[in-house]
């Protein structure tokens, strides 16, 4: 019973930071199971996925209603993305559990120092509101190649994908944190079906705990979407880097104690 509690509390956790920043959920399930419920690596890794996509679709209807997402950007990121998943997952079967949950810590670093980084958005910061969410069309080209470096991490370290695109579409393609997170969180709910199913074929999904996840993590999401819309791109942008960079350098100092 105990470990159902933990398991749901963990649900909430990645819920409502998936729907505030628009991570998918993955990357931060899978060191919470890590050091609460001493999960092993592998399914520690993957059990999060099923979860994915209907936590993505559940925060993608609130961004959705307000127009927030690119679906130009979400179809050709889909496109370039999804062969990479594949692959990515395929090749978990050759790289050390251990190894990948020091991947995973170092991907979260990475991603964090990067948002923390990068400039503050032009115009208007405030909370939103309609008739702010413009953004660029950005090339085919940088959106392939983007998708494919995202999809193929997103495979070989079981996660939705989110942490490196939300980066990308920020510094590469010059979106907004609101607007990154809104089409990042679509881009994962494509991201999760090839690697759900190639990590079920492979037997690293556990069915029981992906279900204790997802009947808190759905709802959660909802409640995160719905916050973020309150508050400003920049405190997003701020509390998701700061978020990543602690969290990460605690789990990779963990695993590396491990590993060694």
């Amino acid at each position: 019973m105990e470990h159902i509690i933990v398991a749901i509390v963990i649900g909430l956790i990645v819920g409502l930071l998936s729907g505030l920043f628009g991570v998918g959920g993955s990357s931060i399930a899978t060191p919470l199971l890590r050091v609460f419920l001493g999960t092993s690596p592998l399914i520690a890794l993957a059990s999060p996925l099923p979860v994915t996509l209907p936590t993505a679709l559940s925060g993608t209807f609130v961004y959705q209603h307000h127009g927030l997402i690119s679906w130009r950007v979400v179809a050709w990121t889909a496109a370039g993305g999804m062969p990479a998943v594949i692959l990515g997952s395929v090749l978990t079967r050759w790289v050390p559990g251990h190894w990948l949950m020091l991947l995973v810590a170092a991907a979260m670093v990475l991603a964090g120092w990067q948002v923390l980084r990068s400039p503050k958005p032009p115009g208007n910061d405030g909370p939103f509101r309609r008739g702010k969410t413009a953004w660029e069309d950005p090339p085919v080209v940088i959106l392939l190649a983007v998708a494919a470096v995202a999809g193929l991490l997103a495979g070989l370290l079981a996660i939705g994908g989110g942490l490196f695109l939300i980066p990308a579409f920020i510094l590469l393609l010059g979106a907004g944190m609101r607007q990154a997170a809104a089409t990042s969180l679509a881009c994962v709910a494509f991201f999760a079906v090839p690697g759900t199913v190639t990590h079920a074929l492979l037997g690293h999904i556990d069915g029981w705990l992906s279900l204790q996840l997802a009947l808190a993590v759905i709802p959660a999401t909802y409640l995160g979407a719905r916050l973020s819309l309150r508050l400003t791109q920049m405190r997003l942008r701020r509390s998701f880097g700061v978020f990543l960079l602690v969290f990460a350098v605690y789990f990779f100092i963990r695993e590396l104690l491990k590993a060694v």
